[in-house]
């Protein structure tokens, strides 16, 4: 099932979020969990996709270890994350607010 475009937008935050929180990387499992838990119902071939757009927009590194996709957040996706620099395809808003 695809996400209508604004969930992406919101999804895509929320990863950035998460990992400039956390210390900036997880892989696309515990990803997924998390926004799971926080009322994002995302399946993790959906979190991979929007992984691989993060990582074409150059706002995280991606790196393929066994069968995960570990993503670690670059300092454009942290402006991002901090309101510090906005990208379009992803919501303005942090998680939570």
């Amino acid at each position: 099932m695809r996400l209508p475009q604004p969930i992406i937008e919101l999804v895509r935050r929320a990863i950035l979020d998460l990992l400039t929180e956390i210390g900036g990387e997880h892989n696309d499992d515990v990803v997924a969990r998390w926004l799971v838990g926080v009322g994002h119902r995302v399946a993790r071939r959906e979190v991979r996709d929007q992984l691989r757009w993060l990582h074409s927009q150059d706002l995280v590194s991606l790196e393929e270890v066994g069968p995960y996709l570990v993503a670690r957040v670059l300092a454009d996706g942290r402006d991002v994350s901090n309101g510090l620099m906005t990208v379009d395809g992803i919501s303005r808003h942090k998680t939570g607010d």
